[in-house]
This record gives C-alpha cells, structure tokens and sequence, in this order.
C-alpha cells in the first residue's frame, strides 16, 4: 500500500535530484563558456603563425629577387 509519507519522500528524492542536474547544467555551461575563449584563442594563435609564415616567405622573396 502506498501511503502519503512514501508519496512525500519521492517527491523530496526528486526535487533535490532536480537540484544537483541544474547545478551540473550550470556548470556545463560554465565549462562551454571557457572551452570557446580557448578555442578562440588557439584560432587566433593559429592565424598569427600563419601571417608570421607570410611576412617570412614574402621576406624570403624578395631577397631571393634582389640577386
């Protein structure tokens, strides 16, 4: 037989499951925050070599057509 206690205890079993999923939802969210400024970062890192790659082999060029 179900009685109201063991409706009540459910009920408080559920709500603080609730609780701890919205506190890990927050901190998925947290952790999505922070991986894309690191992504951001590692792109405008990657894109920094790349105009440094540039500047070398213009560099390279145009000692190549002076001799």
């Amino acid at each position: 037989m179900i009685t109201e206690e063991m409706i009540n205890e459910r009920k408080e079993t559920l709500l603080s499951d609730i609780e701890i999923v919205k506190t890990r939802l927050i901190e998925v969210e947290r952790k999505k925050a922070e991986d894309q400024a690191l992504l951001n970062a590692l792109n405008g890192a990657v894109q920094q070599c790349n105009d440094f790659l540039k500047v070398l082999h213009d560099v390279e060029s145009d000692v190549g057509d002076s001799n």
